[in-house]
C-alpha cells in the first residue's frame, strides 16, 4: 500500500552571507595572487630572448597546502550538496539531513507537536536539553515535537503551519 504525501520541504544552505565568509578566503587569495604577478612582472628584467618569464610565479604546493586546499574543496562541495528534507506521509516523519543521515519518526508516537520561534542553535543536527534534537539549515522557527517515550525533536522549517496541518490529520 503506497503512503500518501501529506507536506514535503526541502531546505537548503543558502544565507547569503554564509556564502560570502565560507567564499572570501577563495577571493582573498586569487586578489593576492594577481598584485604579486602585477608588481613581480613590472619588476622582472627581460631574459636573454627579451622575453619576462613568470613561470616562477605558479611555483609549487607544499603538501600542507594542498590537503589544506582539498578540504576547503570539500567544505565547499559539502555545504552546496547539503539538504534537510523533510516528508510527511500518513504514517511517520521523514527527517534527511546533509547527505547521509536519516530518521523516520513514527506518527503514533507523536504526543504532541507545536509551532516555536528558537534563538540561534546553530546548523547541522544539536542535541539541547530545552528542544532535544534540533534539525536546523536555517531561519529560527520550526515544529517542535514530543514524542511517547518523551524524545523531543525540533525541525526546522520554512512552512511551520503547513507542516504542523500535515502532523494533525
Amino acid at each position: 500500500m503506497k503512503r500518501a504525501i501529506r507536506f514535503k520541504e526541502t531546505q537548503k544552505f543558502t544565507q547569503w552571507w554564509l556564502w560570502l565568509i565560507i567564499l572570501a578566503p577563495i577571493l582573498l587569495f586569487v586578489i593576492g595572487k594577481v598584485i604579486t604577478i602585477i608588481s613581480l612582472c613590472t619588476a622582472q628584467i627581460p631574459n636573454a630572448s627579451g622575453n619576462i618569464s613568470i613561470s616562477w610565479i605558479s611555483g609549487r604546493l607544499s603538501i600542507v597546502q594542498f590537503i589544506c586546499v582539498l578540504v576547503y574543496i570539500a567544505t565547499i562541495l559539502f555545504l552546496a550538496l547539503s539538504k534537510l528534507k523533510v516528508v510527511v506521509s500518513d504514517k511517520d516523519i521523514k527527517i534527511r539531513h546533509l547527505l547521509f543521515f536519516s530518521k523516520v519518526i513514527d506518527l503514533n508516537e507523536v504526543v504532541e507537536q507545536q509551532i516555536v520561534n528558537y534563538d540561534f542553535v546553530g546548523y547541522g543536527i544539536r542535541k539541547t536539553k530545552k528542544y532535544g534534537t534540533v534539525y536546523n539549515v536555517k531561519g529560527g522557527e520550526g515544529v517542535a515535537i514530543i514524542l511517547t517515550n518523551g524524545e523531543k525533536y525540533l525541525i526546522g522549517s520554512q512552512k511551520t503551519e503547513e507542516f504542523l496541518k500535515s502532523l494533525l490529520k
